[in-house]
């Protein structure tokens, strides 16, 4: 049985999970309905207050208050532009899985935004999203694939064979 799981992961010293990551290339209503309800399940599954969504060229941040049990008090707090330069490009390296290119650029952007001093370096609106809790968490936190990205990148090219 496949489980779900959270794309990208941030865990801290002790084995926590401190912030979860889902990463989609497209945005439509439905699809953003559908991830912010998964998102919703595993932060509570997980026991992770805090999660963010990736849906094509937006972020959003989703935290749960802790008033009530079951993620039933997980919100949408807010959202913001991705800058441009993690969008997928035409790197035939993925062999055209876009969304394992897009799954591996946001990692690489988390693991970069450990070592900024700052949220000035952000685009106004992602700063404010981010803001310095966050930046706390992903700098206290091991940035990692929640799990192995060659595997579905080997098994996508096998259809395509």
């Amino acid at each position: 049985m496949n489980t779900a799981h959270p794309d990208i992961v941030v865990v801290g010293p002790d084995g926590e999970y401190l912030m979860i990551v889902e990463v989609k290339l497209g945005d439509s209503s439905s699809r953003r309905q559908e991830a912010f309800r998964q998102m919703k399940h595993l932060m509570a599954s997980m026991g992770c207050s805090v999660g963010l969504v990736v849906l094509g060229e937006y972020v959003f941040l989703l935290r749960d208050s802790l008033e009530k049990s079951h993620g039933e008090s997980i919100d949408v707090v807010g959202e913001a532009k991705l800058p441009d330069s993690l969008l997928p490009s035409a790197d035939e390296s993925w062999g055209g899985v876009r969304s394992l290119e897009f799954e591996a650029r946001v990692q690489q952007w988390l693991e970069k935004l450990k070592h900024t001093a700052n949220s000035d370096v952000l685009p106004d609106d992602l700063g404010e999203l981010l803001g310095e809790p966050i930046l706390s968490l992903i700098r206290i936190g091991e940035v990692r694939a929640a799990g192995p990205r060659w595997s579905r990148l080997a098994s996508k090219m096998a259809v395509n064979v």
